[in-house]
């Protein structure tokens, strides 16, 4: 049985990888290993590792890489921390393959030492850019070290290909999102709102703004211009998740925290809702607002509106339920307007979903089960033809 060490540090990469985790767990053929850290060991950011525990499996491997600062040098430090670690774990598991997903400086590190530690990677939604976050440089990277790819659309995977790796690993597979969604029995409004102590009568937004990691010190005004903006809906609701580890991302909390004391009846605010009732807020919610790749990917596939703000998702293949904005109030607020209209939210019922492909987790599955790793170590770079 090939050892598949499923390596897993937020809450909404978790989320993503939960089918496939079960899927690998349940095969004949592969043994499943998880490797847990970053924010899911912070408090701060609701634990998730209880939501890992809660699903049944065993948590032998969980690495604090020390998410105690968010400044640029502190996560450095943090990052310096869990390359040695996550060494010492990778010696001690010794997967036969190590899966990471996405674009975080905690899969970069994984990534980083994996190589050294000469164990394949196969890595889930590569070639995807966004031009406003250091994940641009960090999901690249691991794009390189990787040997098995699988891209959540034709382009990503075109591009996965023009970063120099040959065709025949790399595989588009559709987006884990999307399948997870078609599967889930996602929760009614009632029990939604019962299980987190919200009212959802009146309609709500859906909230997730992050720093937008390559601008300097822009988080503290552009969320303070969010917020300006959702003051011109006083009767609408509001339900805020925080900010990832990201440098600023505890200034934005903070601000959220603020932002929910003085709008204690319209405003409810959480580290993590949970992948489930994240997905039943989606679904009941006016629109998905912030700056979250959950607005690009898993919104359109329920017919929800996004209004993405500024430049952090820059570069993603869109959708038209997605209305990019400036992060100012008055754009903000206009773009609002604009998805709120029921010409706007009738266009977009019948709209294709370029990430959506039929079995995903099984075409993972069946690559990590049969696909020749022996010298995987050993790539050629493959050359576009002039």
């Amino acid at each position: 049985m090939r050892k598949i060490c499923v390596f897993t540090s937020t809450r909404a990469d978790y989320g993503l990888l939960r089918n496939l985790i079960r899927e690998i767990d349940n095969s004949h053929e592969l043994s499943l290993q998880l490797l847990v850290s970053g924010t899911h060991l912070v408090a701060d950011q609701g634990m998730t590792v209880n939501e890992i525990q809660a699903d049944g499996y065993p948590l032998d491997h969980c690495v604090d890489i020390e998410l105690h600062d968010d400044s640029p040098a502190g996560i450095c430090n943090s990052m310096g921390v869990a390359i040695s670690r996550y060494g010492q774990a990778l010696k001690v598991i010794q997967p036969d393959i190590l899966v990471i997903l996405g674009d975080r400086f905690e899969s970069f590190c994984c990534a980083a030492a994996a190589t050294v530690c000469r164990i394949p990677i196969a890595h889930i939604h590569g070639g995807e850019t966004t031009e406003g976050a250091i994940d641009e440089a960090f999901r690249h990277s691991i794009s390189k070290m990787a040997y098995l790819h699988f891209a959540s659309c034709e382009t990503y995977r075109n591009r996965i290909i023009q970063l120099g790796e040959a065709p025949n690993r790399v595989f588009n597979v559709g987006a884990l999102s999307i399948e997870n969604i078609r599967q889930l029995k996602l929760l009614e409004k009632e029990e939604l709102a019962r299980l987190i102590g919200f009212d959802l009568d009146k309609p709500f937004f859906l909230i997730t703004f992050h720093p937008v990691t390559l601008e300097n010190n822009t988080a503290a005004a552009q969320f303070c211009q969010l917020t300006t903006a959702l003051n011109q809906f006083p009767n609408i609701n509001c339900i805020f998740t925080f900010a990832n580890a990201d440098t600023d991302g505890n200034l934005i909390n903070k601000m959220i925290r603020e932002y929910q004391f003085l709008h204690p009846d319209r405003c409810m605010a959480t580290p993590s809702l949970g992948y489930l009732k994240y997905l039943s807020a989606m679904k009941n919610c006016i629109a998905v607002i912030g700056n979250s790749s959950s607005g690009i990917m898993e919104a359109p596939a329920m017919k929800v509106p996004t209004v993405n703000i500024g430049d952090r998702q820059k570069g993603r293949v869109r959708t038209n339920s997605i209305v990019d904005c400036e992060p100012d109030a008055t754009s903000i607020k206009n773009a609002i307007f604009s998805i709120m209209q029921s010409t706007f939210r009738q266009s977009i019922n019948n709209m294709p979903i370029p990430f959506e492909k039929e079995g995903t987790s099984n075409l993972i599955i069946e690559k990590l089960k049969s696909f020749n790793i022996k010298n995987s170590l050993k790539k050629k770079f493959y050359n576009l033809s002039v």
